[in-house]
């Protein structure tokens, strides 16, 4: 039985530095250094891919897709080109009998997601969205902060993630074809990060407001409510600074709250204790913080190389089923804004 996974990587973009760097830093710390292994990357550019591989140490590089479909050596793929492309890439990867990492999000609509499930259940393959919060340790300190009732009961979050970059209709974020838009991108995070904090507790309701551009939301403001009774309020936005340097949470509860620095890559957070019945008065309780190992992405990496060696198709952390609420919770707030790729008109 092997005790290694020889990994890929589809589309050497700027996220997929990330992962790279990532599975040279599990080849050191993972057990024996044998689970990750950098095989192979493929481009639509030869010369890029030869650059990337050079760059992160891959034995392989390839010019097309197609190549690193039909070698048979390759045994999982990380999928990282942009999000409108990764329904018929992760089709195709599963059809050549790889297994799958996706990039967030997997599919851009409910449908696209289904769609991958299902090939993933017939070639018995593990297939799962890159939700990289799903792993962060300090992420998972923090609810482990709420469960045990440090705040008290848990009443509200609040979040932020607006990015202020230049319009360019060539830019994925400004583009409809290339699914852009700041949901999809950033406001994916706001929405995660709440459901993980309510222990994904189902959407009862909720409403927005959205500016559009050129057929994509540029900025967003949403409000959730759960059914346990925690609501979530946040913005996200592709054209608007957040007004800060970092991109922050806040998590109330009757007791206190939790200020959360970055919250969707976070390696810092706080725990304020009020001090009195009323007011804002209140003491910091404790720091939390788990610094990455290497920069955030080999948790979820480490995990579905596990996942995969153990034989499972799914993920029993970032579930098939989450990630479908979390897919349909967008596709019900494209759908009350009117908003449609241009595949879906």
């Amino acid at each position: 039985m092997k005790d290694y996974i020889n990994w890929a990587i589809l589309a050497p973009g700027t996220i997929a530095n990330s992962m790279a760097a990532a599975m040279n830093g599990a080849k050191k710390k993972l057990p024996q250094g044998k689970h990750v292994r950098t095989y192979a990357v493929a481009s639509r550019n030869l010369e890029r891919a030869q650059q990337f591989a050079a760059q992160y140490h891959f034995e392989k590089a390839y010019g097309s897709y197609e190549e690193l479909l039909n070698d048979p050596e390759v045994d999982a793929v990380y999928i990282a080109n942009p999000h409108a492309f990764h329904h018929d890439s992760v089709i195709q990867v599963l059809n050549a009998g790889k297994h799958v990492l996706c990039e967030k999000p997997a599919g851009c609509s409910i449908g696209q997601l289904e769609d991958m499930i299902s090939m993933a259940q017939q070639k018995k393959l593990f297939f799962m969205e890159a939700m990289w919060t799903a792993f962060n340790p300090t992420v998972l300190e923090i609810c482990k902060t709420i469960q045990e009732g440090k705040i008290g009961q848990l009443k509200h979050i609040d979040s932020r993630f607006c990015n202020r970059i230049p319009y360019d209709p060539k830019n994925r974020l400004y583009a409809p074809e290339l699914a852009g838009g700041a949901l999809l991108d950033l406001g994916i995070y706001n929405i995660y990060f709440s459901m993980m904090l309510t222990d994904f507790s189902p959407i009862s309701s909720f409403s927005s407001n959205v500016r559009l551009l050129k057929g994509v939301d540029v900025w967003n403001s949403v409000n959730l409510t759960f059914e346990n009774g925690v609501t979530s309020a946040f913005q996200s936005a592709a054209d608007m600074p957040a007004g800060s340097d970092t991109h922050d949470a806040i998590i109330f509860g009757t007791d206190g709250f939790i200020t959360v620095k970055n919250f969707f890559m976070t390696q810092y957070a706080e725990l304020h204790i009020y001090k009195g019945e009323s007011g804002n008065a209140n003491r910091k309780a404790a720091t939390i913080a788990v610094p990455f190992k290497t920069n955030g992405y080999e948790y979820e990496l480490a995990h579905a190389t596990e996942c995969i060696l153990q034989g499972k198709t799914e993920s029993p952390v970032h579930t098939w089923q989450k990630s479908r609420n979390l897919c349909k919770i967008m596709d019900s707030l494209r759908e009350s804004w009117n908003m449609k790729y241009p595949w879906e008109s």
